[in-house]
Formats: C-alpha cells, structure tokens, sequence
C-alpha cells in the first residue's frame, strides 16, 4: 500500500465532525432573494495593453449592500475570435470566476492573462475588505480577533462571510451575463479561500438558479488546498492559518469554552462541505491537498471531497504543505479544457 493510500484510508475514518442545520437551506434562499444575485451586471472600462489578442478591463460590480466590488476582467480580443465558427456553434466564450486566498486580492493581469490567453472570459474581483481595492462598509456588532474569520460571528447576518458568500454568486451571475459568455459553460476555480468560494458561489448558483431566475450554470470547478470546510475537525488540527484567529476570539472572549459548541454551530452555515452536495450530477470538480498542509489541514479538505456531488477527482501531494508543485497547473489547465470544452 502506497503513502497515498494509507493516508487516505486514515481519513476515511475521521469523517466530517460539523452538521447541516435543519434551515439550511431556508437560510441561504431567503439570503439571495434579499441580496437578488439576478440584478448583478458588470461596470467596464477598457485599459489599454500591449497585448493584442486579450482585451483588459477595469471590472466594477454592485453587491448586494451597495459596496462596489472591483477588479478585473478579461477576455480574448473580438477581433481575434473565430466569427463564423462561433456564430456556427451558437456558444459564446467559457467563462472563469477566479477567487483569490484569504488577505489576497484580484493579482495581476500577467496572471489572469495565462486564462485568457487561452480563450476564457476571466473575471477577478477583490473580497471585500481584504488586500485589494474594495472597502466593506457593513457594521459589525463587535471586531475581530486578528482578520476576518471572527468577524460579526455573534449573529448569522451580521458574520463577515455571510455577505462574501453572496457577493461570490453575483460575480457567477455578472459574467454569465456578458454577452459574449456562453452562461452554460462556467467555471469557478481557487486556491486555500479561494477554492472554498469557488464551491459555496457554485453551490448556491446550481441549486437555487431556477428558482432565483439566474442565467448562469457553473459546469467545472478547480479548488486547490480549499480553506473554509470541516471548520471543527480544521479548528482541531490547524497550524498558522486564519483558524488560529478563533484561539484568539475564544482567548479574548471565551476562555473556558463555554459558547464553544454555539460558535461553531453558527460557523456550520458557512461550511462548504454543506454546499457542496447542491453542486449538481452535472458538474465536476478538481480538488487538490497537501499532505503536510497545516492551514487546510488534509481531515477538512478530504470531508470536502466526499461530500462533493457531481463528477470528481482528487489529486493528493504528499510533500506539499499550503502550496501546489507546478505539476497542478497542468492537470488544471487540462480539466477545465476539457469539462468547459474549451475548443468549441
């Protein structure tokens, strides 16, 4: 028996310690019929840049509570595309959602460009209130303890992630309605924070799109190392990562525990091993873990996976801790080609 396996039959026994709440689902639809994801429309203004086959865009996009998300978005040139082929085929662009890691930000067009180059529609928009340019201008009912993993944790509406959850499915909805996007072909990828959002926005858009009146359908999904899963069975085995912001909420507000099993029965409304089943039989999903990764610990990621609907596949490095061999960029580049059948 490999390394690999023997891991992987030690996390089969550690299955996922949090619950999905009896008003799962009640709670996250009357969410986004308050926040209407529907209404989400893309505010662009061209930047010029040297390369000609892409065109760059300052991307701006309202959520919700009225905070202006922003970024970038790119797309291959109009001009370069292949017109009758396409009018043809009748399909549009694919489009990627890219989500950024906790305290990072939209990155770089040299970044962005590796999908576009490529033929996609990328859109990147900053978290609110994290390392980019877009503030958060809601009130907490008290701070945090140390960044925003504890914020407004006191109540369901008022916690941090509640409104990122929902911005993540406007900017679904925002690329899907680009007219040169096909909204059926749509992929959401990230790595640590970023593939946890990639799963919740797909979650949410796949299960409530019809009854919410949505345009788009995420098909494929790329979540390296996804932060924001089994919070309590993270909690337990965590080692330098935004969950060591709760050591510091329960030191500084309750240092014997006893709201302990209240804190993380509110934080199971944001895991994304409860979203995860609502990703639908049509979509895939790319999931990766490091072996030695002690942010995203293997236990989180592994329950995750099993709870993923849809096609899925897991890559598993055993050398690697919160980070990817280069080697992951490759099978990525791969499956989403593949499953957003890129060459039409």
């Amino acid at each position: 028996m490999s390394s690999i396996e023997e891991k992987l039959k030690e996390l089969k026994h550690l299955p996922y310690k949090g619950m999905r709440p009896e008003d799962f689902e009640e709670f996250w639809l009357q969410s986004l019929h308050k926040d209407a994801p529907r209404e989400a429309t893309l505010d662009l203004e061209r930047i010029p840049y040297p390369i000609s086959k892409v065109e760059v865009y300052n991307a701006s996009l309202q959520a919700g509570d009225g905070v202006a998300l922003k970024g970038y978005y790119l797309r291959p040139s109009l001009n370069t595309l292949n017109k009758p082929a396409q009018a043809e085929a009748n399909k549009g662009l694919p489009g990627l959602v890219r989500f950024h890691g906790y305290s990072g930000n939209r990155g770089q067009i040299s970044e962005l460009l590796f999908w576009a180059l490529q033929g996609y529609a990328v859109l990147a928009l900053d978290i609110r209130g994290q390392g980019g340019e877009t503030p958060d201008s809601r009130i907490y009912p008290s701070g945090a303890a140390g960044g925003w993993m504890t914020l407004g944790l006191e109540t369901l509406h008022t916690y941090y992630y509640h409104q990122v959850y929902l911005d993540a499915v406007r900017m679904v909805e925002a690329l899907a309605k680009q007219p040169e996007v096909d909204p059926k072909r749509l992929g959401c990828i990230g790595k640590s924070q970023g593939g946890g959002l990639a799963i919740v926005a797909a979650g949410l858009n796949n299960h409530f799109g019809r009854e919410l009146d949505l345009k788009g359908r995420v098909t494929a999904i790329t979540a390296a190392m996804p932060f924001l899963a089994d919070f309590r069975r993270a909690y337990e085995f965590q080692s330098g990562g935004p969950l060591e912001e709760l050591i510091g909420y329960f030191q500084l507000k309750d240092p014997q525990h006893k709201r302990e099993e209240k804190i993380f029965a509110s934080l199971d409304y944001f895991d994304a091993v409860n979203f995860a089943p609502w990703l639908g039989n049509e979509t895939s999903c790319l999931v990766a873990m490091g072996l030695k990764d002690t942010v995203c610990p293997p236990p989180s990621v592994y329950a995750l996976y099993q709870a993923l609907g849809g096609k899925k596949k897991l890559l598993v490095y055993p050398e690697s801790g919160h980070e990817m061999p280069d080697e992951y960029v490759d099978e990525q580049l791969e499956f989403l080609a593949r499953k957003l059948e890129l060459s039409k």
